[in-house]
């Protein structure tokens, strides 16, 4: 069975072509099963019914013929109940359905597996024999860890068909739709810009090429690149290394020179397609095969094949002119980088896709900052073949749209002018106060970190910084800026602001935060070393850019220092002593620096219970909500797998937020939140109601939270808080709130819904 499920996977999941997949599958399991029947059923949404897709034992002119809907027979009795169903005697079974023509009749035995993918029921397998009895566990336990592994190969397919308008049916598609997780808000129309991963083989798309002869050379000499790398290596390290060791490279230049291996590729370069991928698929194949040896010794030069393959793909990437970059475009990839934001040409970028990450990737969080449309988590998007492709980005509920009918497409036009309409109107609040229609001041700050922000928050009339993400800088950097370069960014900073203050956290890495020059790699980044624990283990850096943050607040003195990732009272006491002897020795240098206001972030459980403790050492307290969201659910917001689970609105959530409030205001200690539920208006609503007086946010979200507030009454809000404390579901506390806000006459719009 172990051999057998082994099997099954490898060529499944080496498989490319989803008939195949499926002929391989019931073939395979027949086999070794030693059943008589193996069958696959697909649902076809689009009319409902179950499809038989493959059979090996049954009458193949019906494949593709026999139908059944959701309520006939055995097949649609599992695909209801999404469980196994082992019978002895299937024909004894009241749900029993015979088909005529399809051959069922000698067959007793019947074991069925639901096929789910991320809740999404895809098919049915089945199993069936002559002798009446039940299928034994050991069975039952293959057929449902195969069933698993054909939902995501079934997946895939589903949305590689959609991109050609094709249905798993064959049946023609409009209005292609691929679900995700909204990131930032708004809807972008525009050209698909594909960012590919360097030297990736598993990430290159098949293309065509008009010019064959110019690919053969490009894939010749990239090829004749690598074998002059590789006998460059070996010379350099001939005095270093044994005879046998050095003797690898001269493998790894044979295989190169193997015709076997150029002309495979070639081959498929001459049927018109680039090098690349002729490169990439004829490699899989070759680290395919070497994988699923059964020798350990050969299964490692899988891992040999796939550096070769990379190393010559790396030139090919090289020798191919970059795309430029079009108006309106759709960046679309696995994970983006934030430094991609500092290389795009300012304005062109329309939305955002990934197929990785969720709403509180650092991405969106950048996305929502510049207020780009954006979609994460789009798993099954086959995001390769979209390069040039017209797009439409749904950033509110998360959509990503194709091949779009007129009628849909005119839908989206409508839905971008109203949005530009109302951000226009939402202009003339600039100036004025922002403040609950009772007299209480709501102090709304922003989140920077690039340059864009500093623009967009002046023109948004905010009250200052509440956190200046000084990690952006350094990720835009090849290495550690010295203390000259960062007391120039943070003075830029300062001084944009004065005399407002700028919360300055300290370099916050780690987690899903890196640097290329800095990597952390950890099995559990989240628990482990990032935030102030890197910096305290590193007061070398922790000191220049403390230095650097003292020198650049020279005579504004708006500046406040944030400490992330707190989790005891010692981190602060520690911080606290380098803070001050920072201060003594530019003083004694001749600079006049003064102690700033400093404080910390509530991101952790621990710190939610040691406000108080904190109170009395520090200047204020600033919540990280969408950290202290995750590490309170035991949800990490990358992934976009329990992106559904992961919400601030979160009763557990509201409660640990409530009793940070009142720590601090019966400390008489100001405690401000951070994060994107201060920037959603029903999430600033509820702050509000518990207490919160100093909401920091994307600048994009500013006016519209300004737009809110000035609706409500802080009394009303407090009531509507005390109520959604005690209810118990997220999506209970937020339709209570949306209901509770209508009847108070603030507009769905306003809200940030989607437009009507």
């Amino acid at each position: 069975m172990l051999h057998l499920l082994r099997n099954v996977v490898e060529e499944v999941n080496s498989t490319r072509d989803l008939q195949t997949s499926l002929r391989t599958v019931v073939g395979r399991i027949r086999e070794g099963m030693d059943v008589q029947v193996c069958s696959v059923f697909l649902w076809d949404p689009h009319v409902n019914r179950y499809v038989l897709m493959a059979t090996d034992g049954l009458s193949p002119d019906a494949i593709g013929k026999v139908t059944l809907t959701q309520n006939q027979g055995l097949v649609a009795l599992v695909g209801k109940r999404e469980e196994p169903l082992n019978l002895s005697d299937a024909t004894q079974h009241p749900n029993f359905f015979p088909v005529a023509g399809l051959g069922e009749e000698p067959y007793k035995g019947m074991l069925g597996v639901p096929i789910i993918h991320h809740r999404k029921l895809l098919g049915v397998l089945t199993i069936q024999k002559t002798d009446a009895g039940r299928f034994g566990d050991a069975e039952e336990a293959v057929m449902v860890t195969i069933s698993a592994q054909l939902a995501g190969v079934l997946a895939h397919a589903e949305a590689t068909g959609a991109l050609s308008g094709l249905n798993l049916l064959g049946g023609e598609q409009q209005d292609v739709r691929f679900n995700g997780v909204a990131g930032a808000q708004g809807v972008a129309i525009g050209q698909a810009h594909v960012l590919l991963p360097p030297a990736d083989l598993d990430a290159v798309p098949v293309r065509r090429t008009d010019d064959i002869e110019a690919e053969v050379k490009l894939f010749h000499d990239a090829l004749a690149s690598v074998r002059s790398d590789l006998r460059a290596t070996s010379d350099r390290l001939k005095n270093e290394l044994r005879p046998e060791e050095l003797a690898l490279f001269n493998v790894y230049v044979g295989i190169l020179e193997d015709a076997a291996l150029g002309d495979a590729v070639i081959e498929r370069v001459r049927k018109g397609e680039w090098a690349q991928s002729a490169l990439a698929e004829v490699m899989r194949g070759y680290i395919d095969h070497f994988d699923s040896m059964d020798d350990a010794y050969l299964r490692e030069r899988a891992s040999d094949m796939r550096d070769l393959g990379r190393r010559v793909l790396s030139y090919l990437q090289e020798s191919v002119p970059e795309t430029v970059l079009p108006e309106n475009a759709i960046l679309v990839g696995e994970e983006i980088s934030p430094t991609v934001f500092g290389e795009m040409a300012d304005g062109k970028i329309a939305g955002i896709v990934c197929t990785q990450g969720s709403a509180n990737s650092h991405v969106a969080i950048l996305a929502r900052a510049l207020d780009i449309p954006t979609v994460m988590g789009v798993q099954e998007l086959p995001w390769q073949a979209l390069q040039g492709e017209e797009l439409v980005v749904d950033g509110y509920r998360g959509h990503l749209y194709y091949r779009l009918s007129q009628e849909k497409r005119r839908y989206f036009e409508n839905i971008v002018e109203e949005e530009a309409e109302r951000e226009a109107g939402l202009e003339a609040l600039k100036d004025v106060p922002s403040e609950t229609q009772d007299g209480v001041n709501i102090s709304l700050l922003v989140n920077t970190g690039l340059q864009t922000d500093v623009i967009r928050s002046q023109d948004r009339g905010a009250d200052g910084v509440g956190l200046f993400r000084t990690e952006v800088p350094f990720m835009l950097r090849e290495r550690f800026p010295s203390e000259e370069e960062q007391a120039l960014i943070y003075r830029a900073q300062l001084q944009a602001f004065s005399p407002l203050p700028v919360t300055m956290r300290t370099l916050d890495v780690g987690g899903d935060k890196s640097l290329a020059y800095f990597p952390i790699v950890e099995d559990n980044p989240f628990l482990g070393w990032r935030g102030l624990r890197v910096m305290l283990d590193h007061p070398e850096l922790f000191m220049v850019q403390i230095r650097a943050m003292l020198r650049a607040s020279v005579n504004l003195n708006n500046l406040k220092i944030m400490l992330p990732m707190v989790t005891s009272v010692s981190e602060v006491e520690e911080s606290l002593a380098l803070i001050h002897r920072a201060v003594m020795e530019l003083n004694e240098e001749g600079v006049n620096a003064q102690v700033p206001h400093i404080g910390v972030m509530v991101e952790v459980p621990s710190a939610v219970y040691l406000v108080r403790e904190f109170a009395s050492q520090v200047d204020f307290i600033s919540v990280g909500s969408n950290d202290l969201t995750q590490y309170l659910l035991a949800v990490d917001r990358n992934n976009p797998r329990v992106a559904g689970i992961y919400d601030a609105m979160h009763p557990a959530v509201l409660k640990a937020l409530k009793m940070v409030v009142d720590a601090g205001n019966e400390a008489n200690v100001p405690v401000s939140l951070c994060g994107e539920l201060a920037g959603d208006p029903l999430g600033a609503v509820t702050l509000v109601g518990l207490g919160y007086r100093q909401l920091s946010m994307s600048s994009s979200n500013l006016l519209r939270v300004k737009a809110v507030l000035r609706q409500i009454d802080s009394g009303w809000a407090q009531t509507v808080a005390s109520g959604l404390l005690h209810l118990d579901n997220p999506r209970v506390v937020r339709s209570t709130l949306r209901l509770a806000l209508r009847k108070a006459g603030v507009p769905m719009a306003d809200l940030g819904m989607l437009p009507s």
